[in-house]
């Protein structure tokens, strides 16, 4: 078989499969074994289904997945996120759009210790609509900015996707955590002018948010000391890695037994150790899944030489870098909306990742946008999986209005990618 007949098998196999349902981890693992045994004939498939899926995972830098995990279930289980949004609300009082503006400020200092998107939007979303409906805002706003708000969690570092993506690629995961700081900070700024320029444009949404009772300077500085738990571990997982005092895997480490040691010291220790280890094991369980499938998938291509035939291709249209990352990255769009930000990047990793090696794209950059790409999965139908995680946590939201509430978030989502592609140093300065 040429390289372009057996990875249309490869990938054939793979989307036939999707299609008909199977997991998404057993899908790359059939289709990877497939095209190894057409490859290298039944004594080198053999050989690799022997040995592969125990060596490929047997690696220390993996240690980080399922430390950071941990930290961020027991972060959730303590209620980080409680108290994110407590001193948020007090520190936006009075303002127009206060709370929807508290939301994405507590879904970014809770982001900070948890790495996920689905445990952000799930944690702020039982604290802050709630508040926000009786403060008479609309649930179009009200769920659109925790769904949105939760999307910083796959950014802001510790990201988990980021850590997936460095793992997936050979890039560095402290460059990336340095690289994803400023565009996590950037977002989180723009989706608060948003809700700033819709409560404008729109007051019915916001109810009577401007009508709160007053709060003094004292009181809003002395709120930020409620969130004391989630600011000295983000100061010891990534001040450490950003200071160059430890790597991300000691990091990882030191943030789990801080958390551990936080659960402690809260109400019912016990059973939120259990449920952050019984969380942490089945999550870990299911991405080592996908981390498998996606090497032998990923090992199937690359004997294949196919990515190698596709970069050559590509850099025969002669298109500029910018026109040609911004072709790649639009079916990211789609496929955010019908599989999580993990399993996409281990799906798409080993095709495009060649191309943009190709082509000359800093990995750090292309890391970012990637994750960008996931963010406006995450809260586009069909399937944005904030919208339904928003959903199962207040159940009578009407999720056609969630979705309508996303549109100005996708929109700014949009703006920010062009806006990183045109100026790569907002990126790469710090690196």
């Amino acid at each position: 078989m040429t390289p372009i007949e057996l990875g249309s098998v490869i990938i054939g196999t793979l989307f036939v499969l999707l299609l008909v349902g199977m997991p998404i981890a057993f899908a790359l693992m059939a289709s990877g074994m497939l095209g190894i045994f057409i490859a290298r004939g039944p004594a080198g498939f053999e050989y690799v289904l022997a040995t592969f899926p125990y060596s490929y995972v047997a690696n220390f830098a993996f240690i980080v997945v399922p430390l950071f995990m941990f930290m961020s279930q027991l972060a959730f289980a303590t209620g980080m996120s409680r108290q994110a949004f407590k001193s948020a609300s007090i520190m936006t009082n009075g303002l127009r759009g206060g709370l929807a503006t508290a939301t994405v400020f507590a879904c970014g200092v809770f982001s900070t210790v948890s790495g996920s998107s689905i445990a952000t939007a799930s944690s702020i979303a039982h604290v802050a609509i709630p508040e926000m409906r009786a403060a008479g805002y609309s649930d179009r706003l009200a769920a659109a900015c925790v769904a949105a708000g939760g999307t910083l969690g796959v950014l802001i570092p510790p990201s988990s996707i980021l850590v997936i993506y460095g793992l997936a690629t050979g890039t560095s995961v402290v460059q990336l955590f340095v690289g994803a700081l400023i565009p996590g900070v950037l977002t989180a700024l723009a989706y608060i002018v948003g809700i700033i320029a819709i409560s404008y444009l729109s007051p019915k949404t916001v109810g009577r948010s401007i009508e709160q009772g007053r709060v003094t300077m004292a009181e809003r500085f002395s709120s930020l000391l409620m969130t004391w738990d989630a600011a000295l571990l983000f100061l010891l997982v990534i001040g450490s890695i950003y200071l160059g005092l430890a790597t991300p895997n000691e990091a990882a480490a030191l943030g789990a037994f801080a958390v551990l040691a936080m659960a402690l010291f809260k109400p019912g220790r016990f059973a939120i150790i259990w449920a952050g280890l019984r969380q942490s094991g089945s999550i870990t369980c299911a991405v080592f899944g996908l981390i498998i499938g996606a090497g032998l998938f990923s090992m199937a291509l690359t004997t294949s030489r196919l990515p190698v035939e596709i970069a050559q291709l590509v850099s025969g249209f002669d298109l500029p870098v910018h026109v040609l990352v911004l072709l790649i990255l639009v079916p990211f769009l789609f496929l955010g909306a019908f599989i999580d930000g993990i399993s996409m990047v281990l799906l798409t990793m080993p095709i495009v990742f060649p191309i943009v090696e190709h082509v000359g794209v800093n990995p750090v950059l292309f890391g970012i946008l990637v994750v960008k790409a996931v963010e406006i999965g995450l809260i586009t139908p069909p399937v944005g999986l904030n919208v339904f995680v928003v959903k199962g946590s207040v159940p009578d939201l009407p999720l056609k209005e969630v979705f309508i509430g996303c549109i100005p978030f996708v929109l700014l989502e949009i703006g920010l990618i062009v806006l990183f592609l045109m100026f790569p140093e907002i990126v790469l300065w710090p690196l």
